[in-house]
């Protein structure tokens, strides 16, 4: 098995040497996106129905066109795509590329250790990719855009009440933890009637908003008492409700965050799609 692998590695290093592909992501310029969807266009043209398997459809489709066509890394473009999804979904110049390369990151995500013996990809895509695969679709984006930053900050609030409760943490200890460093001060939550202290259904609602909770319902990020995950925007619902926090999840997510960062580190000189975005909206 790990000669298959150790093979299928320098398989994808010896063709994109031997064949003058950049070892480089496409740069997504609206006339490299519409030169890419015409040569997959041409190419979808040729295929047969069912004719072969999935990942050689995928090559014939996507990996040629992009390799033969314009000469960048098939390998390295799916790895730029899945770390900056969320980004390159929102921006109107490269939305197209989206929507284009899509259903083959999918299967490629989907069969990705037959992607890798077939020389598609290298191992440190197939290792995102496994990594990726534990997270549903909106969640991946999440991790890419930036967002498990700020729920590392909850999770940390997350931790010393655990240490407080002794185990388990009680969404009022938590509320009360939060209120005690100022953590959601600058929310302004509102009062009680004696108008002593913040009402603590404000104070829960300052901290779901400040912490994004919402959109990390369906991770499994958080276990009640009874053994089943409580979804993140009800987690404060209650102040006596007491849960644990899932450390499979979060050190997936860790995982898959320090990737994006080192993957994004490889381009250095490619400016983000968010700065892009300012950039151009500066120059109107």
């Amino acid at each position: 098995m790990l000669y298959r692998v150790l093979a299928a590695v320098v398989l994808v290093l010896f063709a994109t040497a031997c064949s003058g592909v950049k070892d480089e992501p496409l740069p997504l310029s609206r006339e490299n996106i519409e030169k890419y969807a015409a040569a997959v266009g041409h190419s979808a043209g040729k295929l047969e129905t069912d004719a072969g398997s999935v990942v050689q459809r995928v090559d014939t489709l996507y990996r040629t066109p992009l390799e033969r066509n314009l000469g960048y890394s098939f390998d390295r473009t799916l790895r730029h795509y899945f770390v900056n999804r969320a980004g390159i979904a929102e921006d109107p110049e490269s939305r197209a590329f989206a929507d284009l390369i899509t259903p083959g990151a999918q299967a490629v995500l989907m069969n990705a250790d037959e992607a890798l013996k077939a020389g598609m990809i290298s191992m440190r895509t197939r290792d995102l990719l496994s990594v990726l695969s534990k997270f549903r679709c909106d969640h991946a984006q999440l991790l890419s855009g930036g967002e498990w930053e700020r729920m590392s900050g909850f999770l940390a609030l997350a931790a010393e009440c655990l240490n407080v409760d002794g185990g388990a943490c009680e969404a009022g200890t938590l509320i009360e933890l939060a209120l005690r460093q100022g953590i959601v001060e600058q929310e302004r939550p509102g009062t009680e009637p004696d108008g002593n202290r913040p009402c603590e259904a404000d104070v829960a609602d300052a901290l779901s908003r400040k912490f994004n909770l919402a959109r990390w319902d369906g991770t499994g990020l958080f276990i009640g008492a009874d053994g089943e995950e409580i979804d993140a925007s009800r987690l404060l619902d209650d102040p006596r409700q007491s849960f644990t926090v899932n450390e499979r999840v979060v050190y997936f997510a860790d995982q898959y965050s320090k990737m994006v960062r080192e993957e994004q580190a490889l381009s250095p000189g490619r400016t983000p799609l968010k700065d892009r975005r300012v950039t151009a909206s500066n120059r109107s």
